[in-house]
């Protein structure tokens, strides 16, 4: 930067001498005032610019000595920093050392007496599983003799009852001939019968052809009794024939014929007249008919209008009965899931009550507690032994919540029975290396640990957090899991060493680093939640990107679990499904068991620290101490004061129930008013129905209508056709008339022949009549045997069918006889069987008595063993928790060294060897703060240099772009003047010869002139650029 900086100077250097060589030649030639003034004028200017650049100059070395200084500093500063880390992470490595030499020798000392514990706890565990098999096989033989015993006593009586019954039946040998003669006589009434079914059926077969002849034979009687009664008519037609051709005949010989043909002629003609006024008659009648069968035509096709109609209209009350009972449906799915509601409620009340029941019997322990401690407080112990007694009595009654104070979450899920489950997930010696090795990362219950009860606890306001937002989201919360909240704390020890996800389970997870309380703007839900909902709801829905939102709203999770390292700023949360034993709760249920827990003790420790401060205390005074007494007062006002939260939260959970009753009143009566919706609606549904089928009737009775007037019509068609054939018969006979009139000689042969050929036809017929007659008495005769026949067939037929009944009837007499004889034999047999039967099933249930009674004696002396078992066992394992309460106390003073180094309390450890690791651990961490106060000073120091360096370096860029600024305006200033002088010196030239060479060399300068400046321009950009 310095080389460029001198470079630019030397170019302005060189352009203004440039500019003032053709100031001074343009002086030496003009003598005008007006050039002189310009002149003057000129230098004027460029000295400003000189001056100008000389104080940016100025300024830029000034800045430039301001950054370096503020470099150099920020550089110290850096390496400072460097050196003083580097003395930290040393320090610090040695305290971790020492933190795990002196922790190794506590777990040295205490993992074999918490081996024992757990060998003792699973000793008693399965001596109490043994006690409670052997219980259950006690008191299911009790239940089970008592049975037995019923049992026997109700074969006893069925045993006397069947005796009894047994002696009220015959002799068997009578019984056997009985059925013996029997089933003899039923055998002979089945031969009479079996002959008796031979005669009827032959009878019936023999009735069958005769009845079939005869009707044939009557077949042929009415076939001979047509043909005769067609050749009676054929001779009735013919002989009229004969008669009407005779008259003809007649009038054609008779005198008068002609005359009298002529009379019938005007006869014919009247008749003529009379018949054509009957069609014009029948036309009109015809007219009329034509007419009401249109009408009848009309009337159906209106009825078939309506008919349609009609359905359409039922159709649509159909449609509105469907959404009637669709409605209906809803309202009974809404009624139904409000009665869910209010049976989880009540489920919910089963809990609370159960809860309630447990904390009572604590409140209850507490009162005994209490009136223990009065008494004891009454008693007249000194205040040492009176301390002790009551710090003894104290650590025997509550070993188990002594140990549990260091034990972490263990302890929590071992109260909660569900630790076997889970232990497999904190064992470094798991079967799966992945899960061992995940599990090293985690120290059980220390400080700082995802497994301690602080941060367990810590961990709810986050759960109630997610709970918030699955609510906004229109979503169910998962259960709390101890599977997840356990999977979750191993998870948060290994991101706070490795600072990722550990992979081992398959739940799904979100990690963070560095984020702080629950419900505040340093939460991790802003990342996880605000932040990548935004991200997803602008069109992002890369997993990798808003994988954490996803996750906290996602509809299918089942559980989920959260843990958390405070100090160090490590979050994880779980989100799973429902594992097999796993305990889950709701948050709310998790937030009072866990609290309930913590809170329990805590009150302990409390009470414990004072009892022991109070023995540390004593003095040989006789002033009594009330410590204990106040001790057992808050805790039985502890107990009191959790009893009544649970309460008042059944009284929260009993008014939700009233809620929903109410609201069930409102929806039952939704459905009461569905209900009357969809009566109404099938209804209306019964009343278009019923207009259909009245519309069918009419339809019907419009067909019947048409039908019948179709009848009239065509009945009116007939006559009308009828009357005109009348006519055309008379008109015919007219015309025979007036054709015999017209030719009578030829008409008379004509009629003689006529005559002779239906004499002839006469005869014949009745030839023919002659046969018919002689075949249809024939045929009679043949009918009249045939029947005869039948008629004897029927007979022999009826009296067969009667021998077949009476045959029938004995035979279903001797049947019953001998079903009757067979069941008595039966009776007595079964009798026997079910006496021996109910004998031996005595004998058993005896056996079973015996057996049950060997049982009972065995499983309680199983039981007194065990029991005796049980409480040598307890007795050892709260000696062996008395041996590890000092060092489980050890962890807490470890923890409490690395908080306070050197001015920890350590007067509580006797052991020699572990004070020692803990004052050589309190002296690491003594010097690890002394250099981390440096630390912190270097940092700040850090801190403190680069932001002077920065500012130094935006100085000297400002300087420097003053600086270019200057150069740009003294870059226009010398173009502008090299445009206004080289012009006028041209024309000067013109006008005076003399002066020419003085002119070239005033260009020659302006050309110089202009050169420096380019350099100055090209110089500037080259030192921009870089």
């Amino acid at each position: 930067m310095k080389k460029t900086n001198e470079k630019v100077l030397m170019s302005v250097v060189a352009g203004m001498t440039a500019l003032q060589g053709v100031s001074s030649t343009m002086m030496n030639i003009s003598a005008t005032t007006s050039h002189v003034a310009n002149v003057k004028q000129t230098m004027t200017k460029s000295d400003e610019f000189e001056s100008k650049l000389h104080d940016a100059k100025n300024i830029v070395a000034e800045k430039k000595i301001d950054f370096n200084s503020a470099k150099g500093a920020y550089s110290v500063a850096s390496k400072q920093l460097e050196i003083v880390q580097a003395a930290y992470d040393a320090r610090n490595v040695v305290v971790k050392q020492n933190y795990q030499a002196t922790y190794d020798a506590i777990m040295n000392e205490l993992q074999p007496i918490l081996n024992e514990i757990e060998s003792l706890e699973t000793q008693i565990n399965d001596s109490k599983k043994n006690l409670e098999e052997q219980t259950t096989l006690n008191d299911q033989a009790t239940v089970n003799l008592e049975q037995a015993q019923k049992d026997l006593d109700a074969k006893k009586t069925e045993l006397a009852e069947l005796q009894n019954k047994l002696a009220t039946l015959k002799d068997v040998a009578d019984l056997t001939t009985a059925l013996e003669t029997a089933k003899s006589e039923q055998a002979a009434a089945n031969e009479v019968l079996t002959s008796a079914q031979e005669k009827a059926d032959t009878a019936d077969t023999e009735l069958t052809n005769a009845i079939a002849d005869a009707e044939a034979k009557k077949a042929t009687a009415e076939e001979a009794s047509i043909a005769y009664d067609n050749a009676v008519a054929d001779v009735t037609a013919k002989t009229n024939i004969v008669e009407e051709k005779q008259a003809i005949v007649n009038q054609f010989e008779d005198e008068n014929g002609i005359e009298n043909a002529k009379t019938e002629l005007e006869a014919a003609q009247t008749d003529l007249v009379v018949a054509q006024k009957n069609v014009t008659s029948l036309q009109e009648a015809m007219r009329q008919a034509q007419t009401a069968y249109d009408a009848a035509v009309n009337a159906q096709q209106t009825a078939q209008t309506n008919y349609e109609l009609a359905v359409g209209e039922l159709e649509i009350a159909k449609t509105n009965l469907a959404n009637a009972q669709e409605s209906l449906n809803k309202a009974q799915t809404d009624y139904d899931t409000n009665q869910k509601e209010i049976e989880a409620k009540n489920n919910e009340i089963s809990a609370l009550n159960a809860q309630i029941a447990n904390v009572q019997n604590e409140v209850d322990r507490a009162q005994a507690d209490y009136d223990k401690a009065l008494n004891d407080y009454n008693s007249t112990y000194s205040p040492l032994e009176q301390a002790k007694k009551n710090l003894a009595d104290f650590e025997s009654k509550y070993a188990t919540e002594l140990n549990r104070l260091t034990a972490g979450s263990q302890g929590y899920f071992e109260s909660l029975g569900c630790y076997d489950i889970l232990k497999e997930i904190f064992n470094v010696n798991n079967a799966f290396p992945s899960r061992g090795e995940l599990a090293s990362y985690t120290h059980m219950g220390q400080a700082g640990d995802a497994t301690s009860l602080e941060n367990m606890q810590a961990s709810i306001a986050y759960l109630k957090e997610y709970d918030k937002l699955r609510k906004q989201n229109g979503l169910s919360t998962p259960k709390v899991s101890m599977v997840a909240m356990a999977i979750a704390q191993v998870n948060a020890n290994y991101a706070q060493a490795e600072g990722n996800h550990s992979g081992v389970y398959g739940y799904s997870e979100n990690l963070a680093w560095g984020y702080g309380e629950a419900g505040t703007g340093a939460s991790p839900f802003r990342g996880w939640y605000d932040y990548e909902k935004k991200q997803y709801e602008a069109g992002n829905h890369k997993f990798s990107e808003v994988g954490h939102y996803l996750n906290i709203v996602n509809p299918d999770d089942e559980t989920t679990g959260f843990a958390l390292q405070k100090v160090n700023g490590v979050y994880a949360q779980e989100f799973g499904y429902f594992e097999e034993k796993d305990i889950v709760m709701s948050i709310d249920e998790f937030e009072t068991s866990f609290n309930d827990y913590y809170n329990n003790l805590k009150s302990v420790d409390t009470q414990h620290k004072a009892l022991k401060d109070a023995v540390n205390n004593a003095n040989g005074t006789t002033t009594k101490d009330d410590t204990a007494l106040k001790n057992a007062e808050a805790l039985l006002k502890s107990k009191k004061d959790a009893l009544t939260g649970l309460q008042n939260k059944f009284t929260q959970v009993n008014n939700a129930k009233a809620t929903l009753e109410a609201n069930a009143t409102v929806m039952n009566n939704t459905v009461t008013e569905a209900k009357n919706a969809v009566q109404n609606a099938e209804n209306t549904v019964n009343q278009k129905k019923a207009n259909v089928a009245n519309a069918e009737q009419a339809l019907s009775e419009a067909k019947s209508g048409v039908e019948a007037k179709e009848t009239v019509k065509a009945e009116a068609e007939k006559k009308l056709a009828d009357a005109k054939a009348d006519v055309n018969s008379i008109q015919a006979r007219i015309d025979t008339l007036n054709d015999n009139i017209a030719n009578w000689d030829t008409n008379k042969a004509k009629a003689r022949k006529e005559l002779q050929a239906a004499q002839e036809n006469l005869k014949t017929a009745n030839n023919v009549k002659t046969e018919a007659k002689k075949a249809f008495e024939k045929a009679n005769e043949d009918v009249a045997k045939a029947e005869a026949v039948r008629d004897e067939a029927q007979i022999k037929a009826d009296q067969a069918c009667e021998e077949l009944e009476k045959a029938t009837a004995d035979f279903e007499a001797k049947s019953e006889a001998t079903d009757k004889a067979q069941k008595a034999v039966d009776d007595y047999n079964t009798s026997v069987e079910t006496v021996k039967n109910a004998q031996a099933e005595m004998k058993i249930i005896g056996n079973q008595i015996d057996e049950l009674k060997v049982c009972k004696e065995s499983t309680n002396e199983k039981i007194d063993s065990l029991k005796a078992q049980i409480e040598v066992l307890n007795k050892s394992l709260t000696e062996k928790k008395a041996d590890a309460l000092p060092l489980e106390q050890f962890k807490t003073v470890l923890n409490d060294v690395m908080n306070q180094g050197s001015k920890a309390d350590l007067t509580s450890v006797e052991n020699e060897k572990i004070r020692a690791f803990l004052s050589q651990l309190g002296a690491t961490v003594d010097e690890r703060n002394v250099v981390q106060k440096s630390l912190e000073e270097a940092k700040n120091n850090y801190v403190e240099k680069y932001n002077l360096y920065l500012n130094a370096k935006e100085a000297l860029l400002k300087a420097e772009s003053d600086y270019n600024e200057v150069l740009s305006q003294l870059n226009a200033f010398l173009f502008e003047q090299n445009k206004e002088t080289i012009p006028a010196k041209k024309e000067e030239a013109k006008t005076d010869s003399v002066n020419t060479g003085v002119s070239t060399n005033v260009e020659a300068s302006v050309t110089t002139a202009g050169l420096a400046l380019a350099g100055i321009v090209l110089t500037e950009t080259k030192r921009r650029k870089k």
